[in-house]
């Protein structure tokens, strides 16, 4: 152990985030309690000596030794005696009853000697190199006593002639009680730390206040219903009522999780000026108290509303003449704060809400503001037609487009943080096109501080699975994905580059845009005004030795070539079409000029997918399906059984919707000497498909109607997405 007790705030942090944020302390974890509680007790107490012992095998050992440098002074001599003397002492056990700290532990009470009282003749016998004017020695106790704290003299500097007092023995009491509990959990396993002496912990070392019971009427219930169940439970963020215009006093489990604060600061946009402590007992209960007859769906899910109402009333009171100090002409410039305060707005409640494209659309009499969240458009707020030119020109600046040009449409790219002060770092993919009441605005939200999903997280059957990995691990050849936008070929693949990530193995990707960052692979951005496409990026790959190669799309005969002819050569090439299932991607190639034979010797498989969305756990109703439905899972999977559907009206967890996330379903056809015959051949799609199912291969709508019978979709979302199969 250390022989210094001064540790400094972010080591503290640091520690103690390590002991709290295990949900079962390893042994080796105490020294790092033991440290802490040092560190608070030499703090506290100003103490010139601080010793920890423990009880190990009916022993007494030291622990932790710590002297202070006005011990020495400048004498070095000195020093390094002391130092030599803490060697020693670490090394050192006691038999059981040896000298006061002995008796502490025997007897389980403190002591407290000093130089004026009765004791003085004691003192003068210590041998530990220095004067002692004045001793305190608590029990570290808990249902048995497993060691003591001992503390000798105060520092000069306290002014109190090296004497403790009764208010010191207090505070050491304290510290030990709190400290003794941490310590018994890692040294006993059985030993049960309740949550009220954890928060008990966190609250004295992050010196908080702690709250074990919320008095009523002590939380303001408006503020607590409009951050939301799913907010607070995210991020263990319990608001209690606001200060002033922007800020909030907030109860937490962890006050030093500064990534919930930050997260929860950022959905509700209210600044947390106040934390205290509380056990995660109590935060459970605060929950089932305000939320057990939560009937009001939040109007999108896991998102604390970020109130754009207020601004987009403000724009349209402006028009219809009840407007204050904005004027109707203030807002037909791209300029105006209510316009550039608006466009943000959008962005971020979009972003908080789990948006993946926004939707800027002029109608006849109005602008409409819609999301696309889990693969469905809604509908978010309408604006005056008289801000269409303003909120368009507005985005066209941001992402550098011709603001003049309105008649051809363009594509373009938001970095959003260079308008935001919001921890927000996202780009959003833009693509402009005239219509006939205006300029239509499309955003993709592309999330740079999304982590890709392992995975068996996609929606993988157990025996796609097993033969994706099998694919992806093949030394060479072709893996396709095809599918519509917004499918989820883009995170498979990159699921399965960071599966095969890694040291010797040379990934390098061209993708445009790049989605998302992966520590260890290559990647590259396509420039087509440059002229860096696919295909002059894949030339350019083919030289620099790799081993898996990604190309975000085969768009056109050039890229198909140069593709089929790095799997050809020894390279593993990994790349997404857009076809409906997988034996058409088949097809799809040939169209763009590949020889089948060359299809054939370079094909390990295609994927087809879909994204469906999960029904809701929470409210999600089961039924016996009857006629058609019932004759549709039969038919494909070959049973009959009790399926879910969404609850009318859905839930507060779902927004209303019966929905909450989405799942994968895929068509994995892998390549088999059948399969390459039927290809040689140029067979049929019809025939393809045939001789790839009768080789294993799932449908997408069978796949869909596994997860149809799994309970995670709806019959009715499946067939909205997959037909039933013509040929089943």
């Amino acid at each position: 152990m250390a022989t210094s007790s001064n540790l400094t705030g972010t080591l503290r942090r640091s520690l103690l985030i390590k002991i709290i944020s295990k949900p079962a302390p390893s042994r080796e974890d105490v020294n790092s309690v033991i440290e802490l509680t040092a560190s608070k007790v030499v703090e506290a107490l100003q103490a010139q000596s601080m010793t920890l012992y423990l009880v190990e095998g009916g022993e007494i050992a030291f622990k932790h030794v710590y002297y202070s440098p006005t011990l020495w002074g400048a004498d070095k001599d000195k020093e390094m005696q002391f130092k030599e003397t803490t060697r020693k002492l670490l090394a050192l056990k006691l038999p059981a009853g040896t000298g006061n700290v002995g008796k502490v532990i025997q007897t389980g009470e403190p002591m407290f000697f000093s130089n004026k009282g009765p004791e003085a003749a004691s003192l003068k016998n210590m041998n530990v190199g220095f004067e002692v004017s004045s001793m305190l020695t608590v029990p570290l106790k808990t249902n048995i006593v497993i060691g003591a704290i001992q503390v000798l003299n105060k520092e000069p500097s306290a002014g109190t002639g090296g004497q403790f007092t009764q208010k010191d023995l207090g505070v050491l009491r304290e510290v030990a009680e709190y400290s003794s509990t941490l310590i018994q959990r890692m040294l006993d396993p059985k030993f049960q730390l309740s949550a009220e002496d954890t928060a008990k912990f966190i609250a004295k070392f992050t010196d908080l206040p702690l709250v074990t019971k919320l008095e009523e009427g002590e939380a303001d219930e408006k503020l607590v219903e409009v951050t939301g169940d799913a907010v607070i439970r995210r991020e263990c963020v319990f608001p209690v009522k606001k200060i002033g215009n922007n800020g909030v006093a907030v109860l937490m489990t962890n006050p030093l999780d500064y990534a919930k604060r930050e997260s929860f600061q950022q959905a509700t946009e209210l600044h947390i000026e106040e934390v205290r402590v509380i056990p995660a007992s109590l935060l459970e209960e605060l929950l089932k108290k305000y939320f057990k007859d939560s009937k009001t769906p939040a109007k999108t899910p896991d998102a604390a509303d970020v109130d754009i109402d207020e601004v987009a009333d403000l724009i349209g009171s402006a028009y219809t003449g009840e407007g204050g100090e904005v004027k109707a002409e203030d807002l037909e410039s791209e300029d105006s704060a209510p316009i550039i305060q608006l466009t943000n707005r959008i962005i971020e409640d979009a972003y908080i809400s789990g948006a993946s494209d926004i939707h800027i659309e002029p109608m006849e009499k109005d602008l409409l503001i819609r999301y696309r969240i889990d693969g469905s458009c809604l509908e978010k707020l309408r604006l005056p037609k008289q801000v269409t030119n303003a909120m368009v020109t507005r985005l066209k600046i941001m992402c550098n487009l011709d603001i003049a040009e309105r008649r051809l449409p363009q594509d373009g790219r938001i970095v959003f943080k260079k308008y935001t002060k919001k921890n927000i770092d996202i780009d959003l993919r833009v693509a402009t096109g005239p219509m006939k009441d205006g300029e239509k605005v499309v955003m993709r939200i592309l999330d740079k501080q999304k982590s890709t999903l392992p995975l068996p997280a996609l929606g993988f059957s157990d025996e796609n699975l097993a033969k994706y990995r099998e694919c992806i691990r093949q030394p060479y050849g072709m893996i396709l994905h095809c599918g519509p936008t917004g499918s989820g070929k883009s995170m498979t693949l990159y699921s399965a580059l960071g599966e095969i990530n890694t040291p010797d193995v040379n990934i390098q990707t061209a993708e445009d845009p790049i989605e998302y960052t992966l520590a260890g692979i290559n990647q590259m951005q396509m420039n087509r005004q440059i002229g860096l496409t696919f295909a002059r990026a894949l030339r350019c790959y083919l030289r620099m030795d790799p081993d898996v190669i990604l190309v975000g799309e085969i768009r056109d005969e050039e890229t198909a070539g140069i593709a089929v002819e790095a799997a050809l050569t020894g390279h593993l090439l990994v790349s997404t079409l857009h076809t409906n299932d997988a034996p058409s991607t088949i097809a799809r190639l040939g169209e763009m000029g590949i020889e089948v034979f060359n299809i054939s010797a370079s094909l390990v498989c295609v994927c087809a997918q879909r994204l469906l969305r999960r029904v809701c756990k929470n409210c999600k109703v089961k039924y016996v399906p009857e006629g058609r439905e019932k004759s549709i899972l039969e038919k494909a999977i070959g049973w009959s059984g009790e399926i879910y559907k969404i609850a009318p009206g859905g839930c507060h967890i779902c927004g209303g919707t019966g929905y909450k996330g989405r799942v994968g379903i895929h068509e994995l056809m892998t390549n088999s000497e059948e399969l390459t015959e039927a290809i040689n051949k140029e067979a049929e799609v019809a025939e393809l498909k045939r001789v790839a199912m009768k080789n294993g291969m799932k449908t997408l709508h069978q796949d869909s109607m596994l997860k149809v019978k799994m309970g995670l979709t709806t019959m009715e979302d499946a067939l909205a997405n997959v037909p039933p199969d013509l040929i089943l």
